[in-house]
Formats: C-alpha cells, structure tokens, sequence
C-alpha cells in the first residue's frame, strides 16, 4: 500500500468516526429540546433528524477540525506520524491531505 492511499484512508476513517459521533451528539440534543412539543413521536424524530443536518450545514468546518485532530492523534499514538516524517516532506503531507480538506 502505499503512503498517500494509507493517509487517505486513516484519514477517511477519523472523518467518519468524527461524523458520527457529532450527529449523534446534535440529534441527542436535539430530540431533548424536541420532546416539550405536543407533537407525535415519529415527527420529533424526524424534526430533530432535520436538525442535526442543518447544523452540519451551518459549521461543516467543525466536521473536518475535530476529524484532522483526530487523525493526528491516532498517528501520534502508534507512532505512524514519526514514520511518515522520515519518508514524507510537511509540504508534501499538507499536499496530500489538502484535497481532502
């Protein structure tokens, strides 16, 4: 495998654990402020469904923070960052992660 496909994906995958968690963090809040209504349970789920996407189109920037963090904490932790400053430039790591941001 090679390295840029490797940064892609331990990227992709930081990405999608941060996209999770965040939805699942803005429905949970969201269905709390939902349940005062007097409306049918099916439609707070659905409303509140509505809202968690409408906050990650008003901050998506939060998205790929928390996901850049995220990756480079999991690099740091096995010690796979170490390893890709020695065969990769910071100009060419940023290169390869900017198509992604």
């Amino acid at each position: 495998m090679t390295l840029p496909i490797y940064i892609i994906k331990k990227f992709l995958i930081s990405l999608v654990i941060c996209t999770v968690i965040s939805y699942s963090f803005f429905f949970i809040f969201s269905l709390i402020g939902n349940l005062g209504e007097k409306l049918p349970f099916k439609s707070i789920l659905y409303l509140s469904t509505q809202n968690s996407f409408q906050i990650f189109t008003y901050i998506p920037s939060h998205l790929f923070i928390l996901s850049f963090s995220l990756f480079i904490i999991n690099l740091k932790s096995k010690n796979e960052l170490i390893i890709i400053k020695e065969y990769i430039e910071l100009k060419s790591f940023f290169l390869i992660i900017f198509p992604i941001l």
